[in-house]
């Protein structure tokens, strides 16, 4: 669990990895516990007054695979297909139809191919995940080779150190900061331009020297961004950690 936000005696929010914002709403009619995935993504779940909210977290916990495997199915609906030709910083994905019995993903730089059998589309679920799975590893390369020397550049220029690097497949937020100062960067921010990528790197190397995001963090943050902190962080709203 990353945090707790609380509501009311009666709800309260819980953040965790992969699953998301998660809200926990006690209704004293219910008879039975139950967890409901709305169309949008939000994950609410029903506690009846004879059940605890520790033991309502732990079913949603015991169910986080399934859970995740619906909001995936969710956003897969509500996402465009993935097309022939689509592009990453440095790569291009190349859908190839033939005589395979399994769909394949294979990296020949500069194109990540998805090799898939006659008897789909690209429209069909199966090839479709395997484009994710493709651009997923686009932006795994292009993320490793990218964003420690970028990294390190910001961390010289602005005067700061940070322990170690970590490079996830993160869709909960674009990096975090340790309480030992290790940084954690998501794959994801190679969808970023490069001002907005050098942002979120300082913003996690201000975390270095402020913990929180109160005042003096901010204040912080916009000195080493020349004043546009609040400006840049409205833009890294536009985007999304999700493929």
């Amino acid at each position: 669990m990353d945090f707790k936000t609380v509501m009311s005696p009666k709800e309260h929010i819980n953040v965790y990895p992969n699953i998301g914002k998660v809200l926990y709403k006690r209704n004293l009619k219910a008879k039975r516990l139950s967890i409901r995935i709305k169309n949008t993504g939000e994950v609410k779940v029903t506690i009846p007054s004879v059940l605890s909210f520790n033991a309502a977290e732990n079913f949603v916990l015991s169910k986080a695979s399934w859970i995740v495997e619906k909001l995936e199915e969710i956003e897969t609906q509500k996402q465009p297909i993935i097309q022939n030709g689509y592009n990453t910083r440095y790569h291009s994905l190349k859908f190839i139809q033939g005589d395979y019995n399994i769909i394949k993903v294979k990296y020949n730089k500069p194109y990540i191919d998805i090799l898939y059998p006659k008897s789909i589309n690209i429209e069909h679920n199966s090839t479709q995940t395997a484009a994710k799975k493709a651009i997923e590893l686009a932006y795994r390369i292009e993320a490793k080779e990218y964003l420690p020397q970028r990294l390190d550049s910001m961390a010289t220029l602005k005067g700061f150190k940070y322990g170690k690097l970590t490079i996830r497949n993160s869709v909960t937020r674009w990096g975090s900061c340790s309480s030992k100062n290790n940084i954690s960067l998501s794959l994801h921010l190679m969808k970023l331009p490069d001002e907005l990528i050098d942002y979120i790197l300082l913003h996690e190397l201000c975390h270095t020297v402020q913990k929180n995001h109160g005042p003096k963090f901010w204040e912080l943050l916009n000195r080493v961004t020349d004043g546009r902190a609040k400006q840049l962080a409205k833009e890294v709203k536009k985007y999304s950690t999700r493929i």
